[in-house]
């Protein structure tokens, strides 16, 4: 068992535990997503390193913002995914009774025609991320997400992935906005 220390921890130290409990308590609700999305750049390292470890990572780099009330996870700058696959030019968001649709147009000739495209839809306070449920291919230019009741009415942050057919390569996600169903 370990013993507790009596050593005071310096600002610096309790500051850098706050941004990792943040970075933490923000991934936690995607982590099946994130093991899907960042396991070929996982794979790729030199040495055992796990898909959620990478994506925490980069949260604590890049996606932890300072406010005036201290520092917060800045959805926009976390990424769901990474990777070398191209990703897709959303066009158009629309909100529409219990549904997000997103039309989107494939800006690369280095990609399949098959590819999927995932839409996923987190909401923070709950903890709750729900991902598309129907399978979209690059060439459909459209892609939907069914809001369930639970989630109307409430404030969910909106993604965009893209994947090969075979779920192993991906493209760096795009934070697509806010957006609130009624």
């Amino acid at each position: 068992m370990k013993k507790k220390s009596n050593r005071k921890r310096s600002d610096a130290q309790l500051a850098q535990q706050k941004r990792f409990a943040l970075a933490m308590r923000f991934l936690l609700p995607l982590k099946s997503v994130l093991a899907d999305g960042y396991k070929f750049v996982a794979k790729r390292k030199k040495k055992l390193i796990y898909p959620f470890n990478l994506a925490l990572s980069h949260v604590l780099s890049m996606g932890i913002a300072e406010g005036e009330e201290g520092p917060y996870v800045d959805p926009e700058k976390v990424r769901l995914s990474d990777g070398t696959l191209p990703g897709v030019l959303v066009s158009d968001i629309v909100e529409e009774t219990s549904r997000i649709l997103v039309s989107y147009d494939s800006f690369s000739s280095f990609c399949a025609w098959d590819d999927h495209v995932k839409l996923i839809a987190y909401q923070m306070k709950e903890g709750v991320a729900i991902r598309s449920q129907n399978l979209a291919l690059r060439s459909e230019k459209q892609a939907f997400l069914d809001v369930p009741n639970s989630l109307i009415g409430k404030e969910l942050l909106l993604y965009i992935l893209c994947s090969d057919r075979d779920g192993l390569k991906y493209a760096r996600s795009q934070y697509l906005g806010t957006y609130q169903i009624n």
